[in-house]
């Protein structure tokens, strides 16, 4: 699979997750998942959790399965004042807004940043 602006192969791993048994459940596809428990994932994160996956489809019911990419390159929408550095460390962490993610306030969070399109507000990661 190509992927990006030079293209290139890209492997990814996605792994069938669920969403949480209880509460209100609104995920989107592309949105930025935290681990809520075992094989559970939710978009509704605190700030500067650690991002597990990607979202691969829209789930809006509790216990439903949900397919997770874990490795591979996600883009994803980011938010805050500072946006996300390509550095080769920095990675991303959950945002206050469901789905987001931000630059981390401290250390580094999950994979690597790629490519920061500031005008469309995302962030290429490299999970």
């Amino acid at each position: 699979m190509a992927f990006g602006d030079m293209g290139g192969v890209v492997t990814e791993l996605v792994i069938t997750c669920k969403t949480p048994d209880s509460g209100p459940v609104s995920i989107a596809r592309g949105d930025a998942l935290t681990l809520a428990g075992p094989y559970t994932v939710s978009n509704a994160a605190s700030e500067e959790d650690p991002v597990f996956g990607e979202a691969l489809a829209d789930a809006a019911v509790n216990n439903a399965a949900i397919p997770v990419k874990v490795r591979g390159v996600s883009v994803f929408e980011y938010e805050g004042e500072t946006p996300p550095v390509v550095d080769g460390l920095a990675g991303v962490v959950a945002a206050a807004a469901s789905g987001k993610v931000k630059a981390p306030a401290t250390g580094n969070g999950t994979g690597i940043n790629l490519k920061v399109d500031a005008a469309a507000g995302r962030v290429h990661v490299l999970l």
